[in-house]
């Protein structure tokens, strides 16, 4: 469905002080203000969310396989909860997910599974679990989180973007690994074109309506996990409702980012990022630059945003 136009995405850098423990939530605000009107063409911001998420439960994946050292910020998590209370949704109806609970607690978030407030669980949570039945695209047949089956309507993906030790980029694709019992199985050939099908499961391809990747601290080598001296600090978001554009544009900047501190290319270091293409050929988005606007703003406290560059 993407390939025959053009996808647009959004990428807000922060032109604020930006402390190396990461940005508060009220500046990951201004920043997806300014994302999601630039995104969405909307006027108003409470219209431009409804135009990705119209209704009912709203889950948000996060990526905390590096806990508190370089997992989905609690502050972006918390800004992009709090707009949504303000576009109009319960609070109790916005489920911030993962894995496990311990992922969540060991990356700085609070468990609730009450009937009241913000919900944040894990898959191995009391009454949620994965899909009784196995779903499949290609050579990839998996049980599927109980959160995007049973609980939501619509799901966030709010990744990191960082390097990947095999598949060479993660970001928004590679986050769903993270919605299925067996990601393990999934990881030969640079995770190609595993990567891709997991995506196109039917739930995942389905709910996913939003793609935000947090590349304030981008990982540009050494990743999935954290190694300090590997860690640039590009203060800035991607968000689209292209998956896969979202990614190609995490791409372009991880790549940058690697040339700039000596790094060879992810081709060249063995690591190709080649489960784009084969997310586009199954449709899910579009992998080629010159099929994808991008739209770069800078924002500061004051949440006025000017045009800037990528680079």
């Amino acid at each position: 469905m993407y390939n025959c136009y053009i996808s647009r995405v959004a990428v807000i850098k922060y032109t604020g002080d930006a402390p190396r423990g990461g940005l508060s939530r009220e500046s990951y605000r201004v920043m997806l203000l300014a994302g999601m009107l630039a995104l969405s063409g909307e006027k108003e911001v409470s219209r431009a969310w409804r135009k990705y998420l119209p209704s009912g439960v709203i889950g948000m994946k996060t990526n905390c396989i590096a806990r508190k050292l370089n997992s989905t910020p609690v502050a972006l998590a918390e800004a992009v909860s709090q707009l949504l209370v303000e576009a109009g949704f319960d609070e109790n109806d916005l489920v911030i997910w993962e894995r496990t609970n311990r992922e969540l607690v060991q990356a700085g978030y609070t468990l609730n599974a009450a009937s009241t407030g913000l919900r944040c669980l894990g898959t191995d949570a009391n009454g949620v679990g994965y899909s009784r039945g196995f779903y499949s695209s290609g050579d990839v047949s998996s049980l599927v989180t109980r959160v995007l089956t049973d609980i939501v309507d619509f799901n966030v993906n709010l990744s990191v973007l960082k390097d990947h030790s095999v598949a060479g980029l993660s970001a928004g694709l590679k986050n769903m690994y993270g919605a299925i019992h067996n990601p393990n199985k999934y990881h030969d050939n640079n995770c190609d074109p595993f990567c891709a099908h997991i995506s196109n499961l039917e739930p995942i391809r389905k709910k996913n309506r939003l793609t935000i990747l947090d590349a304030v601290r981008v990982q540009y080598e050494g990743g999935p996990g954290f190694v300090a001296e590997y860690m640039s600090y590009y203060n800035g978001v991607i968000i689209s409702d292209d998956p896969v554009a979202a990614d190609r544009v995490g791409l372009e900047i991880l790549e940058r980012i690697r040339r700039q501190n000596g790094r060879p290319p992810l081709e060249k270091a063995g690591r190709p990022v080649k489960y784009l293409n084969s997310a586009q050929a199954l449709g899910l988005g579009q992998a080629d630059m010159d099929r994808i606007e991008v739209v770069v703003l800078r924002v500061g406290e004051d949440g006025r945003p000017q045009a800037g560059e990528l680079f």
